[in-house]
């Protein structure tokens, strides 16, 4: 699971233009390491690294909330609900390993490795059942696209203050400035 390191920024193009055109490939690697993952026969290295490619995804994802507004959080809390379930399964996975390790197994400790492996399996088919329901349906992955290639809206900028109006006042006449001495 080779995980693409960065996106191409154009620097003269806007952050809107640059997340349309990168998000594409985004959504695709997010969707094809998935497949991989729920298909694995729950492989624990694949599905960590699924999990971290699932947080690599929605941290970017928020980087760009602002782009998107609050339609985009629903989709970042589908993310993370995979992140959720693959980090307890990642837990379960170490947690088993050291339990392996273990010098003197006793039947205590065989026991509680049979409860946390199928904890951990249990944790496995979660996983892909909600990876089938919410993103391995048809067209989920092409409604992700077209939801983060829509025009984002520009980031609001501060509207700009307005300048006290120019006063054109001309000054006093000369006789009007002498009275005012003069009443003092």
């Amino acid at each position: 699971m080779k995980k693409k390191t960065s996106m191409e920024w154009d620097a003269m193009a806007g952050a809107g233009e640059n997340v349309r055109r990168q998000m594409p490939g985004v959504v695709a690697e997010f969707f094809q390491l998935g497949r991989e993952a729920a298909a694995s026969g729950g492989d624990p290295a694949r599905l960590h690294a699924f999990r971290l490619a699932a947080k690599r995804f929605r941290y970017t994802l928020e980087l760009f909330r602002p782009l998107y507004g609050p339609g985009l959080d629903a989709r970042i809390e589908a993310v993370r609900r995979i992140q959720s379930m693959l980090g307890d399964r990642q837990d379960f996975a170490v947690l088993s390993a050291r339990l392996r390790n273990t010098l003197m197994p006793s039947d205590a400790l065989l026991d509680a490795l049979r409860a946390c492996d199928e904890k951990g399996r249990g944790l496995e088919d979660r996983f892909v059942a909600y990876w089938r329901d919410e993103f391995d349906v048809a067209g989920a992955g092409l409604r992700w696209v077209r939801y983060l290639l829509r025009r984002p809206a520009a980031p609001r900028r501060a509207a700009p203050v307005a300048a006290p109006p120019k006063t054109t006042a001309e000054p006093a006449p000369a006789h009007a400035r002498k009275s005012a001495r003069t009443r003092r």
